[in-house]
């Protein structure tokens, strides 16, 4: 039998998801308390605490990201993309710059995938580029996640080869640090949710967990955790490297520690604003391409709106 149950209007799917909401959380209350303590004390067992030392060196720390945004015609799509590294001086280094048509079915992704993986990809280019006149270059995001993502995504094998080949330029590069505010790994604590979660809620102070390495797709990464103030969130770090050790993460702490914003690292915040592509910034692009006179996705469905 079918898991989807029919609904015979919106009323009644808007009574389906409020029930589910319902079920969810008896569900999440009704967890084994006694589980959850001992993963929490699992978590805090696990937790070094380390309080990072003053680094007095004038280093070079570079956040790398990519934004993007995508424009839906009939027939068509156009995409704008940008990619940088960018020192805490907000100077910007090897930028990256997009913009272009795709029409039907070339890929084989939606527009959003399309355009998350070369985003993806130019992250990875910025990233070696910068390797060598930089401390620390932080990657936004997680390295083993955008690689399982893009093995499922990537049907046509010169994309996915291309991909790969991007990412793994960064192999042993030990300075370069993926960095995720947000992690589904659950290797170390093994619970139902990631490992980030218990560790959040078991331990305030500034500390770190390192974790082992996983070789991905020719790629040795290894996993650590880190908090880089008291009470701030937690962070899922990722090194392309197999020789990483307590050390090597002690010294990210303490290159990061006084170069961040209530415990995020500050050369992320300015390159995420420095790349963001804006529905303003779209606007003009599409106008200045002569696209004014296509007709928009959104507008097909505005004319079906008005129409009912």
């Amino acid at each position: 039998m079918s898991q989807y149950q029919p609904a015979t209007n919106s009323d009644s799917m808007l009574e389906e998801l409020f029930k589910k909401a319902v079920q969810l959380g008896e569900r999440i209350a009704s967890q084994d308390v006694a589980r959850f303590r001992e993963l929490l004390e699992r978590a805090k067992e696990l937790w070094t605490e380390y309080d990072p030392r003053h680094d007095p060196r004038n280093r070079v720390v570079m956040g790398v990201d990519s934004g993007w945004n995508v424009r839906l015609y009939e027939g068509f799509y156009v995409y704008a993309l940008r990619a940088a590294a960018v020192d805490e001086r907000q100077e910007v280094h090897e930028p990256v710059a997009e913009f272009d048509m795709i029409g039907g079915e070339q890929t084989g992704l939606t527009p959003e995938n399309y355009v998350k993986v070369q985003g993806e990809m130019a992250e990875h280019y910025v990233a070696d580029r910068v390797a060598d006149e930089a401390d620390l270059v932080l990657v936004d995001g997680s390295l083993i996640a955008r690689l399982q993502s893009a093995h499922r995504l990537l049907r046509e094998l010169h994309l996915l080869n291309e991909y790969l080949s991007l990412a793994r330029s960064l192999r042993e590069r030990r300075n370069v640090v993926f960095v995720a505010k947000y992690s589904h790994r659950r290797s170390l604590i093994r619970g139902e949710l990631g490992d980030i979660y218990y560790i959040a809620r078991s331990t305030r102070t500034p500390g770190y967990v390192l974790g082992q390495t996983d070789e991905r797709f020719g790629i040795p990464i290894t996993t650590a955790y880190i908090r880089l103030a008291n009470d701030a969130q937690p962070l899922a770090i990722e090194v392309p490297s197999g020789d990483v050790g307590e050390e090597d993460v002690r010294h990210i702490m303490d290159v990061l520690s006084s170069r961040s914003v209530m415990g995020y690292p500050y050369a992320l915040y300015l390159a995420h604003r420095v790349v963001s592509v804006s529905e303003a910034l779209m606007d003009q692009l599409c106008r200045t391409a002569g696209l004014i006179a296509f007709r928009e996705a959104r507008e097909v469905l505005e004319l079906w709106g008005r129409s009912g």
